[in-house]
């Protein structure tokens, strides 16, 4: 059959094009064009090799949004994945790791975290304090009794830095810090229930980069505490609990040794360095 002018002329009228998809692709200009110019401001020298990205995953923007997203992890900082331009052009949305009221109730945490958590105090009013019932699931782990000499309500950050910090165990007080959203970092102070909008600049991406490079080094103290408590419940859980109490003697004599110019040794009045080193206690010692 041979199709009349006519009527292949009636299926290639064009049609009127909806203001709503003008408005979709005008939009979607939009958000490429400031992506371009993030790209150009945090990446002048890969602008090129992000452009050309492809995947077998996504079409373009996917590809080019994927590909600056590793970027900007490989070299500054996590961020929560975008898929799209308009994702990512209203701000700069790194990983936020702040305790949540929700995290305030989890009870399936490592036995570490879990011995931790039960040592700190909360920043909730009086009779929301949710280490009642990780109290309880650490009996499985230490003695009641062992449980029992944490003060009521746990102890406070202000309580642990004065007694921890310069010790091995300073990393319960940095844990405390961060429970109350209190570290001055925005990685570990700021959760991913709030809106909070930093905008894509290169100074941002440093300081933020300069923020999460402290973060991270928290975490890490944190997590090798934790590994250790976790070793040995018991007995490593009544030695941080004695230093937290201040009933330590050797972190106690360790910590007042700073305070003075000289100390008597076997060979003499000996001075003491000012910027001699924290107090050092290992971890895997005994006693």
């Amino acid at each position: 059959m041979i199709v009349r002018p006519s009527a292949l002329g009636g299926l290639l009228r064009r049609t009127p094009v909806r203001p709503t998809s003008v408005a979709t692709l005008l939009g979607n200009h939009e958000a490429y064009l400031a992506f371009r110019r993030i790209l150009h401001d945090i990446f002048p020298d890969a602008e090129n090799e992000i452009l050309d990205a492809r995947s077998e995953g996504g079409n373009r923007e996917n590809a080019r949004v994927w590909a600056f997203d590793h970027r900007i992890e490989e070299e500054y900082f996590p961020l929560y994945e975008a898929d799209e331009f308009e994702q990512l052009v209203c701000g700069i949305p790194f990983v936020r790791n702040a305790w949540t009221w929700e995290r305030f109730h989890e009870v399936d945490l490592g036995t570490g975290e879990l011995l931790l958590f039960a040592l700190c105090s909360q920043p909730y009013a009086d009779g929301e304090d949710t280490r009642v019932a990780l109290l309880d699931t650490g009996e499985g782990h230490v003695p009641r009794e062992l449980l029992g000499e944490i003060p009521a309500g746990g102890f406070t950050p202000a309580e642990l830095h004065a007694r921890l910090d310069d010790t091995t165990f300073a990393a319960a007080a940095q844990f405390a810090d961060w429970l109350w959203a209190d570290t001055g970092l925005a990685f570990l102070d700021v959760s991913d229930e709030e809106v909070v909008d930093v905008e894509w600049t290169r100074e941002n991406v440093l300081a933020l980069a300069e923020q999460w490079t402290r973060a991270r080094a928290i975490l890490d103290r944190i997590t090798a505490l934790e590994s250790w408590l976790e070793a040995e419940p018991v007995a490593h859980f009544a030695r941080l609990l004695d230093a937290a109490l201040g009933r330590d003697a050797h972190l106690n004599y360790k910590r007042e040794r700073r305070l003075y110019a000289c100390e008597i040794t076997p060979d003499g009045l000996v001075s003491i360095r000012p910027d001699a080193e924290p107090v050092s206690l290992p971890l895997d010692a005994t006693g």
